[in-house]
């Protein structure tokens, strides 16, 4: 189990010392999940509907989403050496922070589904979605994922539509999603 830990830390661009005791435990223990852990992560982040770049930021968002802060200053090396740009990387944490707020909103609004919480204005400013550093369709994308994550089924449901209409596929979605879900799962074992 050693060397698949070191192998998912190189995947990961973590140095070899990186050690937290979840990981620890599951590698001491001979747990074959790091195993699969390794398997996962290695396929949501070679992704057939997916560039490399995208499958970076989209997980630059979640990481954001999600406060792993090893991950995310990790993945923002990896994601520069491939081309991203700190606009872009900027970008896609924007839209996880802005997501974050409408997911707490509108879940709390679906969850109530009272007429007179319904008709008042959100008065969130989103000014961002209109014309997103990282186009329309990928930004949609990314608030899907985050959508998934935070569970807010309204927003969920109204950004896969979204992005659809934007011009994306199932494929590119259940490749986000996926991803979000990989990701997500990554983060309860690397963490601070």
């Amino acid at each position: 189990m050693e060397e698949t830990k070191l192998d998912l830390l190189k995947d990961l661009g973590l140095g070899e010392s990186f050690s937290n005791k979840t990981l620890d435990l599951i590698v001491k223990t001979e747990h074959k999940y790091v195993r699969d852990l390794r398997m996962n992560v290695k396929s949501v982040m070679e992704s057939q509907n997916l560039s490399l770049k995208e499958t970076h930021l989209l997980s630059i968002a979640i990481l954001s989403n999600n406060g792993n802060q090893i991950l995310l200053e990790s993945m923002k090396v990896k994601a520069q050496s491939l081309g991203v740009s700190d606009l872009e990387i900027a970008d896609a944490i924007a839209c996880a922070s802005l997501l974050s707020a409408n997911n707490v909103f509108y879940r709390f609004r679906h969850f109530i589904n009272k007429e007179s919480y319904n008709t008042l204005p959100a008065r969130l400013r989103m000014n961002i979605m209109m014309s997103p550093v990282l186009g329309k369709e990928f930004f949609e994308l990314i608030s899907l994922a985050v959508s998934a994550v935070n569970g807010c089924e309204m927003c969920v449901k109204s950004h896969e539509i979204s992005v659809i209409e934007a011009g994306s596929t199932e494929a590119r979605v259940w490749d986000a999603i996926r991803l979000a879900s990989v990701i997500t799962s990554l983060g309860k074992i690397m963490h601070d």
